[in-house]
C-alpha cells in the first residue's frame, strides 16, 4: 500500500509538471492604452476597507497590466440583490467577479444576452486555460451549457489537498492510552471509539471523553465510503450517484448500504461514540475539547481547530476505513474544480479580449502564486531551501488578532473563495500544511475512478433539480439525523415507507432528470 501511495503522489506530480509546461509565459503590459474595467466583486469584510482596490497584489496588477479596476465591492449578504437589482436597472457592470454564479443562473443569463459566451475567445486570449481544458477534460464538461457556450470561469483545484477536503484525524495520546492501532476498518474503529470513551483520557477521574466530534455532513460524507454511497463523489452530487453492481443511476439513500450507514452511525451515536450535540453544535467545540484533552478523533480539514500546543499529537489516517462488505472509497471528492461562475463578462464590456488576458495569468502557475499568495519577494519568497513561504516583512504584519483569511487579505485574493484561478500544489498554509496535506495525498488512491463535476443543467432538468432534488434532500436530511439520532427506530416498516417517501416525491423523475444530462455531458458514453 505504501508504494502505491508513493506511485499515485508521483503520478500526480507528474500530471501537474506536465500541465506547467503548458502555460504561456505572460507579456506585460497588456495594454499601452489606458483602459478601465468596471467589476462587481462579492468582497467580504476581513479585506482592507472591504475593497479589493487595496489589496496589494491588485495594486500591482495594475501596473503590470496597464488596466484599471474600478472596483465595486458590495458584502456578500445583499451581493445576489445588488446584482439582481443592477441586471434590472440595466446597469451592468462589465465584470462580475468572485460571485460563483450557478451554471443555471449563467445559462439563463447568457441566453437573455446579459453574458457573453467567452468559448469563441479562449483559443487566442487565454493560452493558460486553455491548457487546463485540453489536459482536464471535467472542467470543459462543467463550465459548458447546454448550447455549447462558456459563459464564467471556474475555480479550478488540481492539488489533492484541495480536493479531498474531508480527513479522518487521530489523537496520538488516545492510541497510546488505549493501546490500540490505527483503524483499518468500521469495526477496528468502533473498538476504538469504545475504549477512547472509558480511557479517562485526560485522567480527571470523570467519564467526560468525547471519541468523536465532526460536522454533520463530514460525518455523513466519511462514512458514505465505507458502505460504498456517493460513488461519483459528494462533493457536487448529494443525492444522485451510481450503482456500482448495476452501473445504473440511483437515489443512493434508497439502497440497502444507506440503512447499514444509518444502523452503523446510530450505533456510535446511541453508545456516546459521537459527539451527543453534533447536531446543533457540530464542530464547533473541536479546539475547546482537544485543549482540555478529551478527543480523541476529528473529522476536518485542518488541524486549525486543534490548539497549537497539542497539533502534533494529532495523524491523518492515511487509508479510507473499509465498512462491513470492504467497501472503502472516499466520497467526499471535489473534480477539478471547486466552484464555477467566477469571472463573467457582462455585454456592457467593450474589449471581451483584455478581459480574459487579464484573467488568464492566474491560471498560469506564476499567476497563481501571484493571486494567491501576493507579489513575489515582497509578500512570499523562495527559502535557502527550496520552499515557498511569507517573507519576513509579511509575516511581520499578522498581529495576535489576525484570522488567516484577515492576514492574507492584506496583500492577495484568496480569502472567501470564489476565485477566478487555479490552486497547484505550490501553496501553503491551511490544507497545504504537512500533516493536512499528506494526508490528502494518501486519500487520493481512494477515490473513484470517476468524479462528476459540477453539472450544466438545462433550463427543463434545472427545474427538477431546483424542485424535486432540493425537496428530496431536505427530507434526507431530517429523516437521517432523526435516525441516528434515536428519535425514531430503524425498523423494517420505517425503512420501507423511508424508501417509498422519495418514489412518491418524485425520485423517478430527478433521476430522469440526471439521466439525461450524464448522457449529453458524457456524449453517450460512460458515465
Amino acid at each position: 500500500m505504501k508504494a502505491k501511495r508513493i506511485l499515485s503522489l508521483l503520478l500526480t506530480l507528474v500530471m501537474l509538471a506536465g500541465c506547467t509546461s503548458a502555460f504561456a509565459e505572460a507579456q506585460f503590459p497588456l495594454t499601452t492604452e489606458p483602459v478601465t474595467f468596471k467589476v462587481m466583486a462579492r468582497t467580504n469584510s476581513f479585506y482592507p476597507n472591504q475593497n479589493l482596490g487595496d489589496v496589494a497584489n491588485m495594486k500591482a496588477y495594475e501596473e503590470m497590466t496597464g488596466v484599471h479596476i474600478e472596483w465595486e465591492n458590495v458584502d456578500p449578504s445583499v451581493f445576489n440583490n445588488t446584482l439582481a437589482a443592477s441586471i434590472a436597472g440595466d446597469e451592468l457592470p462589465d465584470i462580475i467577479m468572485k460571485a460563483a454564479l450557478s451554471n443555471s443562473q449563467m445559462f439563463e443569463w447568457g441566453e437573455d444576452e446579459i453574458l457573453v459566451d467567452i468559448a469563441p475567445y479562449i483559443d487566442t486570449c487565454m493560452p493558460n486555460f486553455k491548457a487546463l481544458l485540453e489536459q482536464y477534460p471535467d472542467i470543459a464538461k462543467a463550465i459548458t451549457a447546454p448550447n455549447g457556450a462558456i459563459y464564467g470561469l471556474p475555480q479550478v483545484v488540481l492539488a489533492p489537498q484541495m480536493r479531498v477536503p474531508d480527513k479522518m484525524y487521530i489523537n496520538q495520546k488516545a492510541l497510546e492510552k488505549t493501546g490500540k492501532e490505527m483503524p483499518k476498518t468500521t469495526d477496528d474503529l468502533y473498538e476504538l471509539l469504545v475504549a477512547i470513551r472509558d480511557c479517562d483520557l485526560n485522567e480527571n477521574g470523570v467519564a467526560d471523553e468525547i471519541p468523536l466530534v465532526s460536522s454533520v455532513n463530514f460525518l455523513y460524507y466519511y462514512f458514505y465510503g465505507c458502505f460504498g454511497l456517493g460513488t461519483r463523489g459528494v462533493a457536487h452530487h448529494t443525492v444522485v450517484d451510481v450503482d456500482p453492481d448495476t452501473n445504473e443511476l440511483r437515489i443512493f439513500a434508497q439502497s440497502d448500504n444507506y440503512r447499514k450507514f444509518l444502523e452503523y452511525l446510530h450505533k456510535l451515536y446511541s453508545e456516546k461514540l459521537i459527539y451527543q450535540e453534533i447536531f446543533t453544535d457540530g464542530n464547533k467545540s473541536v479546539a475547546a475539547l482537544s485543549g482540555e484533552q478529551r478527543l480523541g478523533i476529528s473529522c476536518d480539514t485542518t488541524l486549525y481547530n486543534i490548539p497549537t500546543e497539542y497539533v502534533s499529537d494529532w495523524v491523518g489516517l492515511k487509508w479510507q476505513l473499509a465498512g462491513p462488505d470492504g467497501d472503502n472509497k472516499v466520497a467526499n471528492v471535489r473534480s477539478n474544480l471547486h466552484t464555477t461562475g467566477n469571472f463573467a463578462i457582462t455585454t456592457a464590456c467593450e474589449n471581451v479580449e483584455l478581459a480574459l488576458k487579464w484573467v488568464d495569468y492566474f491560471y498560469g502557475e506564476e499567476g497563481s502564486l501571484f493571486y494567491h499568495a501576493g507579489v513575489k519577494d515582497v509578500n512570499w519568497e523562495v527559502k535557502a531551501d527550496g520552499t515557498l513561504g511569507y517573507t519576513e516583512a509579511t509575516a511581520a504584519t499578522r498581529t495576535a488578532d489576525m484570522t488567516q483569511d484577515t492576514f492574507i487579505a492584506q496583500f492577495a485574493m484568496w480569502p472567501g473563495g470564489r476565485n477566478p484561478a487555479v490552486m497547484m500544489d505550490n501553496l501553503w498554509g491551511g490544507e497545504y500544511e504537512a500533516e493536512p496535506a499528506s494526508t490528502a495525498f494518501a486519500m487520493m488512491d481512494y477515490i473513484p475512478e470517476t468524479v462528476w463535476p459540477i453539472f450544466s443543467w438545462t433550463e427543463e432538468e434545472n427545474k427538477v433539480i431546483n424542485t424535486v432534488q432540493n425537496d428530496i434532500s431536505t427530507f434526507i436530511s431530517t429523516s437521517t439525523a432523526q435516525a441516528i439520532a434515536g428519535e425514531v427506530e430503524i425498523t423494517d416498516e420505517w425503512w420501507n415507507n423511508f424508501v417509498s417517501q422519495i418514489d412518491a416525491m418524485g425520485g423517478a423523475k430527478l433521476l430522469a432528470a440526471y439521466q439525461t444530462a450524464v448522457e449529453r455531458i458524457y456524449n453517450g458514453g460512460a458515465y
